[in-house]
């Protein structure tokens, strides 16, 4: 009797075995999800890059691009039926501010904040989002390259003044910034020279290969940024050009940044979508 009771006992111990050897290990746990609202910012740089030579045109390329953000910030809103609850915040916006009062009067109509819109008017809200950023962006273009009066642009001092703090990040959000520029970044009321370091870049400062942009903060863990449509004169100072602003996103403690190329619409789509995972 013990010794059947020793076989079945080996026996036991023998299935055991080979049912935890032949079953195949459980599979990884889904990686987490950012629930978090969507906070998206767009800085556009009204200069005279507007008017380089470029098919499609800058103008066409920016709105393209603004355009597939709307459906990210749109899709986002409404998947998984939570419309309803949802607290997402788009933005376009200019600093300095535009001394045109069209133009200022446009900016003010680009801008959507679903908390502080009613549940019963999201819906119409996000309809028509796209066809209403659309034509004011149609508008403000055509009056910038008409009028040739470039409100131009500041993205040292809006990140250095701590301006980019008050307007683009939001408490319990998913904080994007897209800067839409050719990647010279100038004021002539802001001009700072320390060293080979400096408060902008030009083809002057990329000529000196130890330049670099003057850093004057840091803290902004909490702000993913997408500077896309790059566009050196020389397109051999291309490398140069991405580097220091990138250099610059690092110094500041930005975790999540792309500096891409301009390019056409629908690649510049993919590197949207990528930056978005």
């Amino acid at each position: 009797m013990k010794k059947l009771f020793l076989i079945f006992g080996v026996i036991v111990i023998v299935l055991i075995i080979v049912y935890i050897i032949s079953t195949p290990p459980p599979p990884p746990p889904l990686q987490s999800v950012d629930k978090r609202p969507l906070n998206i910012s767009v800085y556009l740089d009204l200069s005279d890059r507007l008017t380089r030579d470029l098919t499609p045109s800058q103008a066409e390329r920016d709105t393209a691009i603004i355009n597939h953000l709307i459906d990210i910030f749109v899709n986002d809103a409404v998947k998984n039926g939570k419309i309803a609850n949802s607290k997402n915040h788009f933005q376009i916006f200019f600093y300095p501010a535009p001394k045109n009062s069209q133009i200022a009067t446009l900016a003010k109509g680009l801008q959507v904040d679903l908390e502080k819109t009613n549940v019963k008017d999201k819906k119409v809200v996000l309809r028509d989002m796209k066809s209403q950023f659309e034509k004011s962006l149609s508008v403000l273009y055509s009056d910038a390259v008409d009028a040739s009066n470039w409100t131009g642009s500041d993205v040292w001092g809006f990140f250095s003044n701590k301006k980019v703090d008050d307007m683009c990040i939001r408490d319990g959000y998913r904080n994007i910034l897209v800067i839409l520029t050719d990647g010279y970044l100038f004021d002539a009321n802001n001009k700072i020279k320390e060293g080979n370091a400096y408060s902008y870049i030009l083809p002057q400062t990329l000529a000196v290969p130890e330049s670099s942009l003057i850093v004057k903060r840091n803290g902004l863990e909490n702000l993913d940024v997408l500077m896309l449509e790059i566009n050196p004169y020389d397109p051999k100072q291309q490398e140069a050009l991405t580097d220091k602003l990138q250099n610059w996103f690092s110094d500041m403690g930005i975790k999540k940044f792309v500096v891409a190329n301009t390019d056409l619409p629908v690649n510049i789509e993919h590197t949207i979508d990528r930056f978005m995972e």
